[in-house]
């Protein structure tokens, strides 16, 4: 089956804005050959969603439009609630695509805490993409109605021990390998590309700025800062002065950043769920050839295409070598073409082998 000419429903836990995980590139990249909503998760409930379901679409490209609606039912939080608020949103989302006259399309979910029954919606067939691991019983109830499983990583789909699954790593779109704005920071800096929350080792970045106080740390991201003595020291009383806090800038501007970075950073915390496994922000980085200090993800293990650490210690020692050591060419090439292997294109080519062969 090619992935041409569809009408695609991507069903999001992350609203359309600027900040991009992976449900946002795939809705752009499988846009450009077919016909996408993006389906926004629900705003808070307020009185008025008694009244019915708002839905609503505003167009962001050609083929690319973000729907809103709103749930009719509070307290979704609650089984029962939950179940009967997604039996209603189901039919009144079915019966929109019906009067705009769109009776045939594929549901394409990364969403795992609602619209749990795609049945209902009774798409051509339905994917779950599992791009995090998440601890949520809604999850098995999602997983019972889905027809096929896309994921990130091997270890999301193995610990499910799902049938009807294909392994696609995350994607890169093409222009990604290149930057092509200018941006108003000096280059050489060390780079870190995210969220900036509980999930960031914030031990080691502190021990980093400490140890190199002559290099400037620039951290990018949307700051959601846990309650923790280090991190409020770092990112909110700013005590360090080679520590600049960015603001998000939209994905698609990131990669200018990455192009001046001397070094890019990956100091994820591994015993938070999850975290220990294939990052977007890694091939980000690879697509341009940058090297890389990041825990040792299992994603990577077996590669040499990080400079993974296994203690603190060990991750100060490769950021000085790298400081005071410039790297080989077929270095930079290597991680480049790596990242190659992995662009939207190559990724789309895979799921449409693998839907010819479920005989679709």
């Amino acid at each position: 089956m090619k992935l041409e000419n569809q009408t695609i429903l991507i069903i999001s836990n992350e609203p359309w804005g600027d900040i991009w995980y992976s449900k946002h590139n795939w809705a752009f990249e499988l846009a450009k050959k077919n016909k996408v909503f993006f389906i926004n998760p629900p705003k808070r409930w307020t009185w008025k969603n008694f009244l019915g379901s708002f839905i609503s679409t505003k167009k962001y490209a050609e083929n690319l439009q973000i729907l809103n609606y709103n749930n009719t039912l509070p307290f979704t939080r609650f089984s029962i609630i939950y179940h009967i608020n997604n039996i209603i949103i189901s039919y009144r989302l079915k019966n929109w695509f019906s009067k705009n006259k769109i009776t045939s399309y594929i549901f394409w979910t990364f969403d795992p805490y609602r619209l749990s029954n795609p049945k209902l919606l009774n798409p051509l067939f339905s994917i779950y993409f599992i791009a995090d691991k998440y601890t949520i019983k809604r999850e098995f109830d999602l997983i019972k109605n889905v027809d096929f499983f896309f994921s990130v990583s091997s270890i999301l789909t193995e610990r499910l021990a799902l049938e009807n699954s294909l392994v696609l790593s995350h994607g890169i779109a093409e222009t990604e390998f290149n930057s092509d704005t200018p941006i108003e920071i000096d280059e050489g800096f060390i780079l870190y590309i995210g969220n900036i929350d509980y999930r960031l080792d914030s031990i080691f970045i502190k021990k980093l700025v400490k140890q190199f106080p002559q290099e400037r740390f620039l951290f990018i991201g949307k700051l959601v800062p846990p309650d923790e003595e280090i991190f409020t020291e770092l990112f909110l009383e700013k005590k360090h002065e080679n520590l600049v806090y960015h603001l998000p800038v939209h994905f698609k501007e990131l990669k200018n950043y990455i192009a001046k970075a001397k070094i890019c950073l990956a100091p994820m915390r591994l015993d938070v769920a999850g975290n220990n496994i294939n990052h977007h922000k890694l091939l980000q980085y690879l697509a341009q050839g940058k090297p890389v200090v990041s825990a040792s993800f299992k994603d990577y293990e077996e590669s040499d295409l990080l400079h993974a650490y296994q203690s603190h210690e060990e991750g100060i020692k490769i950021v000085s070598d790298l400081i005071h050591n410039e790297e080989e060419k077929h270095i930079v090439e290597n991680r480049i073409n790596f990242a190659q292997q992995f662009t939207y294109n190559k990724l789309i080519q895979k799921i449409e082998v693998f839907l010819s062969e479920q005989r679709l």
